[in-house]
């Protein structure tokens, strides 16, 4: 069965893909640990799974690309998620979200999708954040769930295109799995590019002649808008880390950002928030005015500002 769903986010969510668009090097870099790898090893929820959504809609541009995983065969790739489902979670009913952009998979999904009554596939807009799993348990399943709740509290399990191949390889098939594909990508890289890297490789050794000479940087796993700021890279890799962003520490804003649209521009700088801001520019594209938005909204911890406000008025 398939289903369309268009504009579905806050707001009708926004387009990070067709405004930062990435190119990664084909050439996949293989990164070995300084000691023995880590293995992979899935922990089946205690909780019993009555819904498995299998997320192919990334909405972010530094996100992992389906292509690295599906290898071109998403008819193999269906096979592997159906044995999955089948040996695990029986009575499960199984989701894809898709991307509609992604027209090569969307087209083999579609044609599986006719004699496979074991799944149901939600054709999506790519509009960030679409892949969140408050999103998408809320897309596909009509449900409600907290930011930052664990989905197989009810019953929902969400996954990745690469965690389905791990299991299908280390699960069903017996082989250790101790290497994971990571997109790396950001202003302060020589290059983006997509590594295997083995499980337990530090973040330092990762990155080592890759970030530009000059000039100062942060690093943000799992991207800068929800993803954490590693300041000590002797942190190992691990099976959560997706990708990495590598972005220059600037002063100013890039300027005219639209003219290098094959490029993600964004920096980051601290410009009188608790937070330090990204450079977007989402502030400036709908500032009713055109004024410069120094002080990105959704940067501030409004949460916190609260506490104390109230907790001043108690004392009062």
């Amino acid at each position: 069965m398939f289903k369309e769903k268009e504009n579905i986010g806050f707001k009708g969510g926004f387009n990070l893909l067709d405004t930062y668009p990435l190119r990664f090097c084909n050439i996949v870099e293989r990164v070995s640990s300084d000691g023995i790898p880590e293995v992979f090893q899935f922990r089946f929820p205690e909780q019993k799974i009555q819904h498995v959504i299998m997320n192919l809609c990334p909405t972010e541009p530094w996100a992992l690309p389906n292509w690295i995983i599906l290898e071109h065969k998403a008819d193999a790739f269906l096979n592997k998620l159906k044995e999955i489902k089948a040996r695990y979670f029986p009575e499960a009913k199984c989701y894809i979200a898709i991307s509609k952009k992604e027209y090569e998979p969307v087209s083999a999904v579609k044609d599986y999708a006719r004699n496979a009554e074991w799944m149901e596939v939600f054709w999506l807009n790519a509009k960030y954040p679409q892949d969140d799993p408050v999103m998408l348990s809320k897309i596909v399943l009509d449900l409600e769930i907290s930011f930052g709740q664990d989905t197989t509290t009810q019953g929902v399990l969400i996954l990745d295109a690469q965690t389905v191949s791990a299991i299908y390889e280390n699960c069903i098939l017996g082989n250790k799995v101790n290497s994971r594909f990571i997109a790396l990508s950001g202003t302060g890289l020589k290059e983006n590019e997509i590594v295997n890297v083995q499980l337990g490789t530090s973040l330092e050794k990762l990155l080592q002649n890759k970030i530009k000479e000059s000039g100062k940087y942060r690093v943000f796993v799992n991207g800068p808008l929800h993803g954490r700021e590693i300041t000590d890279l002797s942190q190992k890799v691990d099976w959560s880390i997706n990708n990495i962003v590598v972005l220059e520490d600037m002063d100013q804003k890039v300027m005219f950002p639209m003219f290098k649209p094959d490029e993600l521009v964004l920096t980051t700088n601290m410009l009188g928030e608790l937070r330090r801001c990204v450079y977007c520019n989402f502030c400036d594209d709908i500032c009713p005015v055109d004024l410069e938005s120094f002080i990105c909204p959704s940067k501030l911890e409004l949460l916190q500002i609260i506490k104390e406000c109230k907790a001043l008025d108690k004392q009062t």
